[in-house]
């Protein structure tokens, strides 16, 4: 058994060799892509730059509703003199296919009429969808405001799903698939967040969450949330899969009651793996005021 075992593994190896040099060659292009939308921003302001490397189609968040991004963002005063947004992508995946990815890292705030000029520590995260054109763009982007910067890894960690599948395909029944997995998270949510959590979480998944350095990695997950309150609502509003079906993102809504009560929208990334199992990379809980 362990030889049939070895012998479909170096099979799967040398068919999936050209898949890697594909998958990574997006993967740089997206990188570069959030890089120029870092440097732009420092030259135009960050609102120009927002409305330039946004998709027309992405969504943000506005009261209990989801809304388009860019109409959001246009409305938005432009930033104050000497302020800036300064960020870098230290941490991603890319799906099979190359037409969707997340990065996410830290963030700087600077402006100059607040804390005296000092930085205000950030995390971003966004996700990244071809376009018609060839070109990425963003289709959702979420931070959290941090009281000090988040560490991570030197360098760029990539955490893409392992043993990647071209058998496997997005579409329909993939996006049925992921909305499932994250409607059984939110409602399991309401018995209490760490028992909800545990199935979906391993060693590279991340919560983002304002104010405190994020969680990495299933047992710090579990003990964190082990102190949250339960959810008293929530629902998954969107479900978006990628072409090779082995990465997808989705959001929706989240409230609890007691004595910090909190509602408003969360988002999450999923990597799948080769038996059709979804697994968390990355949630981001963004409250609404």
């Amino acid at each position: 058994m362990r030889r049939v075992i070895v012998a479909v593994v170096m099979g799967a190896s040398v068919a999936a060799a050209p898949m890697a040099a594909q998958v990574r060659s997006a993967l740089v292009e997206m990188l570069d892509t959030e890089r120029a939308f870092a440097a732009r921003a420092g030259v135009v302001g960050s609102k120009q730059a927002f409305l330039e490397y946004f998709a027309d189609d992405a969504i943000d968040f506005d009261g209990d509703r989801v809304v388009a991004a860019k109409p959001e963002i246009a409305k938005q005063p432009d930033p104050p003199p000497g302020a800036a947004l300064r960020w870098e992508p230290r941490l991603g995946a890319m799906s099979a296919a190359g037409d969707l990815g997340f990065l996410t890292g830290p963030v700087e705030s600077i402006n100059p009429a607040r804390d005296n000029g000092r930085p205000r520590p950030a995390l971003y995260a966004s996700v990244w969808k071809r376009q018609a054109d060839g070109q990425f763009r963003v289709v959702l982007d979420v931070g959290v405001p941090l009281q000090v910067p988040a560490d991570f890894a030197p360098g760029f960690t990539d955490v893409g799903p392992v043993g990647r599948s071209t058998s496997q395909a997005g579409g329909p029944d993939a996006e049925r698939s992921l909305r499932d997995a994250d409607t059984t998270l939110t409602v399991e949510a309401h018995r209490g967040q760490a028992g909800a959590y545990a199935p979906w979480t391993g060693p590279a998944t991340r919560l983002h969450r304002s104010g405190t350095p994020p969680p990495v990695g299933a047992a710090a997950i579990r003990a964190w949330l082990e102190s949250q309150p339960p959810y008293s609502s929530g629902a998954t509003r969107g479900a978006v899969v990628a072409q090779s079906g082995d990465l997808g993102y989705t959001y929706g809504t989240y409230a609890w009651e007691g004595s910090a009560p909190q509602h408003g929208f969360y988002a999450r990334v999923w990597t799948r793996d080769t038996g059709g199992n979804w697994h968390l990379i990355l949630d981001v809980l963004q409250p609404q005021l």
